[in-house]
């Protein structure tokens, strides 16, 4: 018998038992249990997914384009800017079509942590074709800007965890109204504070992490009849303490 033949098969058979174990451990990896976000129907601190959006998207106009988080920001250095002291810390979609973005930030732990992917917002103040006069076309305006979203391009990742049907996680925030600096604001009105507006949005409001260390990455794309807006992705190294 050729015991160098067979310590080599028995070699072969151990490591197809060790990678037989390791694949079933791996996929259970990127399961989705539910238990990394607040289901898009419910209420996470009294608001809902569409509140959030509009508080989001507020928040957003309210910050001058060359300090935003979301329009200004390729690093996260804007990360904690005017944050404030509730229970939900923004992340922050981004401005920048067809350039991958990598933010490295530091969270205050016990926060949840709002996720905005692809969102289109109308307002009253902007050129066509994202203008409305009134909530009805604000709605419409919003929401066709948003169905050019390719669907299975929307991608939700938490620590190597992918959030699976995504579409679960699309909501259009109510008809609301903002503030922003009458200068160096991110719609590039000069004069204009304010308007009123429409958000229809692919997000997800995430459960506090556990301090330590985190990656999270999301991105999508518009397709026709947008698809001159382009591809998004956005990876946030989180140090949560």
């Amino acid at each position: 018998m050729n015991w160098k033949r067979v310590n080599h098969y028995l070699h072969i058979a151990f490591l197809v038992g060790v990678f037989s174990l390791a694949v079933p451990a791996l996929f259970a990896q990127q399961a989705d249990d539910g238990s990394l976000y607040y289901p898009a129907g419910s209420q996470p601190f009294g608001m809902t997914y569409g509140d959030w959006v509009v508080a989001y998207w507020q928040y957003i106009f309210s910050i001058p384009l060359s300090t935003n988080p979301a329009f200004g920001d390729m690093t996260g250095v804007y990360c904690n800017l005017d944050q404030g002291s509730g229970p939900v810390y923004f992340l922050n979609a981004s401005g920048f079509p067809n350039t991958p973005i990598t933010r490295t930030c530091t969270v205050p732990a016990g926060k949840a942590l709002w996720v905005p992917n692809l969102l289109n917002e109308c307002s009253t103040v902007e050129p066509p074709p994202s203008h409305g006069d009134n909530p009805q076309e604000l709605r419409q305006c919003a929401l066709a800007g948003t169905d050019a979203v390719v669907l299975n391009s929307v991608k939700f990742v938490v620590d190597g965890h992918r959030i699976r049907d995504v579409a679960r996680f699309r909501v259009q925030g109510p008809f609301y109204d903002f503030v922003m600096p009458a200068h160096d604001n991110i719609l590039g009105l000069e004069g204009v504070t304010g308007g009123s507006s429409v958000v229809d949005a692919y997000a997800v409001m995430l459960k506090p992490l556990r301090r330590g260390y985190h990656v999270i990455h999301f991105e999508g794309t518009f397709g026709p009849p947008h698809e001159d807006w382009g591809s998004y992705s956005v990876t946030y190294n989180l140090t949560v303490q």
